[in-house]
């Protein structure tokens, strides 16, 4: 009853009717929250930085297996920010450098042009990106290293009329456009251009361009009239601007990609400096090399010419339809038309065939195709090389040549190392192709004062003179005739010096005379077919594993491009973009199920009697072929074999039955990154490219064990990077992320990041497995090469990264070659990767958790190799149970075994002992879903019972009304 002596009126029937629905909609999505929780808990987990196990240990037993090399974690950021710096003090390239313009004095007074010394390039975008809040400036650099800056020009660019221009790209899916927006001309106000007169010492141009995952930059002229690799209008007028106002102006190219740079050699450019990336730490080594605190020592991974699109890969580079495809990832195709000649490989050997008369001087003209060679790079001193000698050692030869500083300032120099092999009779009729001149070592001095000598010695194993013959005898073989080794400070030097050692001349069109005594000669005198057969690593028999990739088992009339005939066999568009496939290629897409029968039946779930109960720790020391790996695995039940395998994405699973421990993996090549997946990031780092450019072996491996530390600061065992496709056109979109353009350097370099990385217990997924050398179509693209080219330049960088660096990882990439997806052919997961290469350990596909990658099937992937899903949906790539055949089963359980072994070798081990215990935690999150859980459920039976509560007092009271005046209760207004 109220004050009055009246009933409280009761709710009316439209808000039970609410609270109602209201409850019904909260059950609803706390529901379907729980469902997507329980799908994506482990990248949820991983977000979050929450752990889901812990470990039990036991006392007395060596548990941390892996150590930082720091006292604390302030040693350890201050070790690793300083690794960023130095990768740029070695990786600057100088270019041009006229009068001794650099280096400037230290308290010089600068002007900074350009909106990209306020907005720089720090990385790539997508999987490579990094933090870039955490970045330092090229301004706090520049007045940190004392130069003294022009605030009017930098407040122009930050808050000024200049802030509104920034250059833009596309994002991690593709999504977004590719401009430069240089501040034009016109914006410069009168208060801008007056202080150009108090900063004039120099005029330092900062030019920017970066790439992103998911797509290429873009071949065709953007709303400037400009490709994106071009300077534009506004960029030019900038140049004239600055050149007009001061007696020294400085580039900088703060890229990631070549460009043309043809206005750069302009006389009223001083000096140019390529920059790369500069990560969150580099931007310091700039400005190093800018006072001449450091001597820039870099040189470039890539050839830059003229024109761009002169590189014979630009017929066939972008997307071109499978015009009778059957849905969109069968529908899309790239030749690699152009065979082994990528970058420098092409436009030395073009030259070379000039200067040797076997090509027209009037087809190619070297001096206006390329501006700066592979390799190249100046120094503020000079060094002279002498005392060459070549001996043969070890199975192969080692190469020694004197380095000596005879200019005024400290500094170091690389030692670069070709070989030219014959191209023989035999390779023409066999459609092989020789490159004029293949870089196959490299050494960095140290740093030399001025006077100061080093003999520096580059070994080159016999090996390098193998060539792959697809066509005659299936294998590799060493030709018969002569091979060059000879030293360079570039590509194009080193070429010379061998066709000086042939007596060639600038009489005969060399650009300039070589040095013979630079260069020496080796004579095979007869073909040997039975060295290289087999393999160095594993003795396994080599022979053909990509005819199926090779456009002419589809159609016999294509041809790639051959030294024998530049013009009659230069590239065009395949089937000028729309093919439309034969019959034969269609029914090879059809995806293949079939499981090889196992010799036994596989035993799951069970221990084994001759080894007793195992775990993970007890084989940390056991060898890949220690039969106590089957044992261990047979302890594992099917539901675990399938977790272990379907669910890898960001995370592995921990099993119980042999206590393997969870792992959280991450992104990406330029530093462990939370960019696409949240929690804790690690040191952004200078990109791939920038780590090339140093030419720095040591370096490189140092970066890994960088890697390393943050890997163990993080708890992030398993990396996905490095990344060493190549690059095969200089638009590539992703160049930023791969090492080069040259197989070997790539190679070489990634072999010792995985190594430096490995010595810390990180497991490196040497990734994109393999010939994903675009964006452009990257997923169920149908990728066309022949054997050769494949093995000598695609595939090799992978193979030094297991050989040399010791990987026990690999990321499959997501498109097909030939026409099976990556993950699916056995020919390069199974026969090649591990039975030439020698390979142990797991690969793991590329993303893989939408159903639509449909082509990426889990059965056919198991019975090629690959081993692990990188998916976070617990539900996708399930079988139903009539699938999950013995087949299944088994090769199930040798993707465990190869997950296994490689984490056992992790530090994900740390904490762990032979008689640790893991533990199954609930994370943090998961409590708070369960709280959250629980008030929903309180507050849906609260509403429920409150709207039942309202409809049963209103029956009460109409009932009460109805006996009172015997007609019904009035209406209340429902």
């Amino acid at each position: 009853m109220t004050r009055n002596g009246k009933a409280k009126r009761p709710l009316p029937l439209a808000a039970s009717v609410a609270m109602y629905a209201i409850a019904i909609i909260l059950a609803a999505a706390t529901a379907i929250g729980n469902v997507y929780a329980n799908k994506y808990s482990d990248l949820i987990s991983v977000y979050f930085n929450q752990p889901t196990s812990k470990v039990v240990s036991a006392s007395n037993e060596t548990t941390e297996h892996f150590t930082s090399d720091y006292a604390s974690d302030d040693e350890r950021e201050q070790a690793l920010a300083d690794m960023g710096t130095t990768i740029l003090r070695e990786g600057v390239t100088l270019l041009k450098n006229e009068n001794g313009t650099l280096p400037l004095e230290a308290t010089s007074k600068i002007s900074v042009f350009g909106q990209d010394s306020v907005d720089s390039v720090y990385g790539g975008g997508g999987a490579g990106s990094i933090d870039t809040s955490k970045a330092q400036s090229l301004m706090d650099a520049f007045e940190q290293a004392g130069f003294d800056v022009n605030p009017t020009l930098t407040e122009f660019y930050t808050t000024g009329a200049g802030k509104d221009y920034r250059k833009t790209s596309t994002d991690a899916y593709g999504k977004g456009t590719f401009a430069v927006n240089e501040v034009p001309a016109s914006a410069y106000t009168d208060d801008v251009k007056k202080s150009f007169a108090s900063y004039n010492d120099a005029a330092i141009v900062v030019i920017g361009r970066s790439g992103s995952e998911s797509q290429d930059l873009p071949t065709d002229k953007l709303a400037s009239g400009y490709t994106y690799l071009q300077l534009d209008d506004d960029e030019r007028a900038m140049l004239k601007m600055a050149s007009d106002n001061f007696d020294k102006v400085v580039v900088l190219l703060n890229t990631q990609n070549p460009m043309e740079l043809a206005d750069l050699e302009d006389d009223s450019i001083d000096a140019v400096m390529w920059i790369g990336s500069l990560g969150q730490t580099g931007a310091g080594g700039v400005a190093e090399a800018l006072n001449g605190t450091v001597n820039p020592s870099g040189h470039l991974p890539d050839t830059y010419a003229y024109d761009l699109k002169s590189a014979p890969s630009s017929a066939n580079f972008g997307s071109y339809a499978i015009v009778n495809g059957t849905d969109r990832f069968t529908s899309s195709y790239m030749a690699y038309a152009e065979g082994i000649y990528v970058g420098y490989r092409y436009y030395e050997t073009r030259y070379e065939d000039v200067v040797l008369g076997n090509e027209a001087r009037s087809n190619y003209d070297y001096t206006k195709q390329v501006a700066y060679p592979f390799g190249y790079g100046l120094s503020y001193t000079d060094f002279t090389w002498s005392d060459y000698s070549m001996k043969k050692a070890d199975g192969g030869f080692d190469i020694s040549v004197k380095v000596t500083n005879t200019g005024k300032t400290a500094g170091k120099d690389v030692v670069q190392l070709y070989m030219q092999s014959p191209y023989t009779d035999y390779d023409k009729a066999n459609g092989i192709e020789k490159a004029s001149v293949e870089l196959v070592g490299y050494a960095k001095t140290d740093t030399l004062k001025a006077g100061a000598s080093e003999t520096v010695t580059v070994h080159v194993d016999q090996e390098s003179m193998k060539t792959y013959d697809s066509t005659g005898e299936g294998t590799y073989i060493m030709d018969a005739g002569d091979y060059y080794l000879a030293v360079g400070t570039d590509a194009h030097n080193a070429l010379n010096n061998i066709l000086a050692a042939k007596g060639k001349t600038t009489a005969d069109g060399m650009t300039e005379n070589g040095n013979a005594a630079l260069a020496a000669k080796h004579t095979v005198h007869s073909q040997d077919n039975t060295t290289y057969a087999k393999s160095a690593a594993t003795d396994e028999k080599i022979s053909n594993q990509f005819d199926d990739v090779d456009l002419t088992t589809y159609d016999n009339s294509f041809t790639y491009l051959s030294r024998s005939d530049w013009t009659g066999s230069w590239p065009a568009t395949y089937a000028d973009g729309k093919w439309t496939a034969s019959q034969k290629f269609l029914d090879a897409l059809n995806i293949d199920t079939a499981q090889s029968e196992p010799e036994q039946k596989p035993t799951t779930d069970t221990d084994n009697p001759s080894y007793g109960k195992l775990n993970a720790s007890m084989l940390m020391d056991a060898d890949y072929a220690d039969e106590s790996w089957s044992a261990l695995i047979g302890q594992m039940s099917v539901k675990e074999l399938d977790q272990l395998v379907r669910i890898g994405g960001y995370a592995t699973k921990s099993v119980s039955s042999t206590q393997l421990p969870a792992t959280t993996d991450k992104d990406g090549p330029a530093g462990i990154s939370s960019t696409l997946v949240g929690g804790e990031s690690g040191m952004g780092y200078p990109s791939e490219i920038v780590i090339a450019a140093t030419w720095n072996s040591d370096l490189a491996e140092s970066f890994g064990k960088a890697i390393g530390e943050d890997s163990l600061a993080l708890k992030v065992a398993v990396w996905y990077g490095p990344a060493c496709n190549i690059h095969r056109n200089p638009y590539g979109g992703r160049a930023f992320e791969y090492f080069s353009e040259d197989s070997y350097l790539s190679g070489a370099m990634c072999a010792k990041v995985v190594a430096g990385a490995g010595s810390k217990g990180v497991v490196s997924t040497v990734k994109h497995f393999a010939l994903n050398d675009q964006e452009t179509n990257r997923m169920g693209g149908a990728i066309f090469a022949n054997e050769q080219t494949i093995r000598q330049l695609y595939l090799r960088p992978f193979e030094m990264s297991v050989r040399d660096g010791g990987a026990t990882a690999m990321m499959a990439s997501m498109n097909r070659i030939g026409s099976r997806w990556t993950g699916g052919h056995k020919g390069l997961m199974t026969n090649t990767l591990r039975g030439e290469w020698g390979f142990n350990g797991f690969v793991v596909t590329d993303q893989a958790s939408y159903s639509v990658f449909a082509y990426e099937d889990l059965r056919e992937g198991l019975e090629a190799g690959t081993d692990l899903w990188l998916n976070t949906d617990a539900g996708l790539w399930k079988l139903p149970d009539d699938d999950m055949t013995d087949g299944v089963i088994a090769n199930m359980q040798r993707a465990a075994h190869n997950i296994s072994y490689a984490i056992s070798r992790s530090n994900a081990m740390n904490g762990l002992s032979a008689n640790s215990k893991i533990v199954k935690v609930t994370p943090l999150w998961r409590w708070g879903v369960y709280a959250l859980d629980g008030v929903v459920t309180v507050g849906a039976v609260a509403l429920i019972a409150i709207a039942t509560l309202q409809i049963l007092r209103r029956r009460k009271r109409d009932a009460t009304v109805a006996a009172e005046t015997g007609e019904p209760a009035a209406n209340d207004g429902e």
